[in-house]
């Protein structure tokens, strides 16, 4: 039972999972990239506000699309007497735990590891039909997790069989039916029965005789 639970709870989350992940690939289709991310590391660039901070000795790893893997770090560095920190991701595990990251004069907490590919990212948002197939891939991941849902749930609902009930109801219904035992015969002694022959033989002869109804 905790393992069908367990099983259940997974694919809710990962049905919203992929419905995020649906709706982000299709809004970033739709209305493209953003212009104001655009625009600040387009002045990074132009800047050339560079950094050097420390990474983490750990980092987080993922898969996007089952393809692509990427590395989140810890960073920090500090600027102008005060220390920036935050986490960074990239494409590829560094040699060492020092990397040159760009960051934004106005914010310097708004960073980039590589604005010109940041760039194209962000530009290839709503040109490249590949982002609204990836999107529709994972919608139709959520689709069959849901049908996969409600498949389960109606089967938790089957219908009891009221023949069993029945039978089950009959069976806890039990009477009980007390035997009552045979009265004793009480037993005849051979004079007993001599004198009930007697009796029965002087009504007998009295029923016969018709002077019984004379006047005496």
């Amino acid at each position: 039972m905790f393992e069908k639970s367990k099983s259940f709870l997974y694919r809710i989350v990962f049905m919203i999972l992929f419905v995020v992940l649906a709706k982000t690939c299709v809004t970033d289709y739709i209305h493209g990239g953003d212009e104001y991310k655009i625009s600040e590391l387009e002045q990074m660039i132009s800047e050339n506000t560079v950094v050097t901070a420390s990474l983490s000795n750990e980092y987080t790893e993922s898969t996007v699309a089952s393809v692509v893997k990427l590395y989140k770090f810890d960073y920090r560095f500090d600027l102008n007497g005060q220390s920036y920190t935050g986490k960074i991701t990239l494409n590829a595990i560094p040699n060492t735990n020092q990397l040159n990251i760009y960051y934004l004069s106005d914010d310097p907490s708004i960073i980039a590891a590589d604005p010109y590919e940041a760039i194209a990212r962000e530009k290839e948002k709503g040109s490249s039909i590949s982002e609204l197939l990836i999107g529709i891939v994972w919608g139709v991941l959520a689709i069959i997790l849901l049908i996969s849902l409600i498949a389960t749930i109606k089967s938790t609902k089957t219908p009891k069989d009221p023949n069993s009930e029945t039978k089950t109801a009959a069976q806890s219904i039990k009477t009980r039916t007390k035997k009552t035992a045979a009265a004793p015969v009480p037993e005849i002694s051979p004079e007993e029965e001599r004198l009930r022959a007697l009796e029965k033989e002087r009504i007998r002869k009295e029923k016969e005789d018709p002077s019984r109804f004379m006047p005496k």
